[in-house]
């Protein structure tokens, strides 16, 4: 079927119309091209071209039903044969020289009192690996990358439509992943990634979750982590909780996980490694000034001007080498009674006459002497490592041994304390006298 052209004016116009009926169906119409021996004859539509206007355009559209529904329009490929694969589908634009190409729309109608109708884009199965669906934005060379925009429809009295993103499932391998990631940049910052939940303006704002699935074995680890950099600064991570205007602030939580049948998680703060280590630093909330850090040397809390620890147990500070107290106004003790001193005991003589050891900061010396007689001295060396010439060393009586003995010197020097006993008392000791004493550094 052939219109006839023209050279002044329009061409001619051609029709293939089946048949009208008043009472039942209209005719059918079929446009098909002849079977082959190799291969099938094509069938070609093509809109005519157009020198300084507009080329022609193609509509398929179905009939209409007045009183039912609209017929439907199907466009596929057949079914391969026994030995080949099935024919592809393209849906394209033109490309344009001067101008924007032309746009692809694919959408379902609305509905006045019923449901808009749904779009479903979906891969064919196989026996292989699974097909790949690809969304693209349009790439430029001059100015910026087209946008990619999944949104869910608006509801009035109902929830809005939600998105899922969702990854295939495996049956004996693991399933696929959901990777989020900005662009890329020679030359200028990466795109930014965000995730947030829209603003209400008469409710609360959504939640905002992210978690690792449940598992028999061991559940998926949750990692939140800042790229590295090998020129500056490394990308900080910042969790804050939005302040309120009439109720108090929110707190933040973090939970280690529990177990009911062995010992629960830890929560370990490790502060960044260097030429120094970093530091944990703890902010007055007000001034947004440091108050207290701890370091691999030091817990340091002097920003405050006041620290309470309380316990309704034993608190136990324990250390390997020296432990300092210090205090400008000095250590009040309150009305607490002070016990487990380092103590120790020896007898003079033991080993050699007139000399003991006893290396701890307390303990009691029983004489070697057990009749000193009446203003006779008893001279006594005492052996501690926990002395020194500075040291503050207190000696007592701690038995009269029937007699009085009075310590008159107590010298100290490095590693030692001389120790001199006379008993004041006019008859002589019936047994081995007592001493203790205390060690003051």
């Amino acid at each position: 079927v052939t219109a006839g052209d023209s050279s002044g004016d329009a061409g001619g116009a051609a029709s293939m119309i089946a048949g009208s009926s008043s009472s039942s169906g209209g005719g059918s119409l079929t446009l098909a091209s002849g079977d082959g021996n190799t291969s099938g004859g094509a069938v070609a539509i093509d809109g005519g071209d157009g020198t300084t206007a507009l080329g022609g355009s193609i509509t398929i559209s179905s009939g209409a039903g007045t009183d039912t529904s609209s017929g439907s329009v199907s466009v596929s490929t057949t079914n391969a044969g026994t030995s080949g694969v099935s024919g592809d589908l393209s849906l394209s634009t033109g490309t344009a020289t001067v101008g924007t190409s032309g746009d692809v729309t694919l959408g379902s109608g609305s509905s006045a009192s019923g449901s808009g109708g749904s779009i479903a884009i979906s891969v064919g199965s196989g026996d292989g690996i699974g097909g790949t669906l690809s969304l693209n934005a349009g790439a430029s060379s001059g100015v910026a990358g087209g946008n990619l925009s999944l949104s869910g429809g608006s509801g009035a009295s109902l929830p809005g439509g939600a998105i899922s993103l969702i990854a295939g499932s495996s049956s004996d391998n693991v399933g696929g992943d959901v990777t989020a990631m900005s662009g890329t940049s020679s030359s200028g910052n990466s795109g930014l990634l965000s995730f947030l939940t829209s603003v209400s303006s008469s409710g609360s704002s959504g939640i905002l979750s992210m978690s690792t699935g449940s598992s028999s074995l061991s559940s998926g680890n949750l990692s939140l982590s800042s790229g590295d950099s090998t020129t500056s600064s490394s990308g900080s991570i910042s969790l804050s909780v939005g302040d309120s205007v009439s109720a108090s602030g929110s707190p933040i939580n973090i939970n280690a996980g529990g177990n009911t049948g062995g010992p629960g998680g830890n929560i370990y703060l490790k502060a960044g490694t260097g030429t120094s280590s970093g530091s944990v630093y703890f902010v007055n909330p007000s001034t947004s000034s440091n108050f207290g850090v701890i370091s691999d040397s030091t817990f340091d809390f002097s920003g405050l001007s006041s620290l309470s620890m309380s316990s309704t147990g034993t608190v136990q500070f324990s250390s390997s080498t020296t432990m300092t107290l210090s205090a400008t106004n000095g250590i009040s003790l309150g009305d607490s009674n002070v016990s487990g001193f380092e103590t120790g005991s020896g007898t003079v003589g033991a080993v050699i006459s007139g000399e003991v050891s006893v290396n701890k900061m307390a303990g009691k010396i029983t004489s070697e002497t057990t009749n000193l007689a009446a203003s006779d001295t008893d001279t006594i060396t005492l052996y501690n490592s926990r002395v020194s010439a500075s040291s503050l060393v207190m000696v007592t009586p701690t038995d009269s041994a029937g007699c009085e003995p009075f310590v008159y010197k107590a010298s100290p020097s490095l590693g030692q304390v001389d120790i001199r006993v006379k008993n004041m008392a006019g008859t002589a000791c019936t047994q081995a006298y007592t001493l203790t004493f205390w060690v003051i550094n």
